[in-house]
C-alpha cells in the first residue's frame, strides 16, 4: 500500500506506505505547509481535506510570489 508524492521544486519522489492519507497530513509528515503548496492529483487541485488513496500519484508545486 504505497501513495507516490512527486515535489516538484526538490525533483523529488517520495513513497509513503499508506492506505490512504489525507492532504493535510501529507504535506505535515513532509514538513510542508499548505499556504505555500498547491497539491494536484489527476492534474486536479485538491485540497488539504482532500485523502489520497493506495496507488495514487500526487505532485506538489511549491507557490512562490515575488514583487
Amino acid at each position: 500500500m504505497v501513495v507516490r508524492v512527486r515535489i516538484l521544486e526538490s525533483n523529488e519522489y517520495i513513497e509513503l506506505e499508506v492506505k490512504e492519507i489525507s492532504v493535510r497530513e501529507i504535506l505535515s509528515k513532509l514538513g510542508l505547509t499548505l499556504s505555500e503548496h498547491i497539491v494536484l492529483k489527476n492534474g486536479e487541485v485538491i485540497t488539504e481535506d482532500d485523502v489520497v488513496e493506495d496507488g495514487s500519484e500526487v505532485v506538489i508545486f511549491t507557490v512562490k510570489s515575488g514583487g
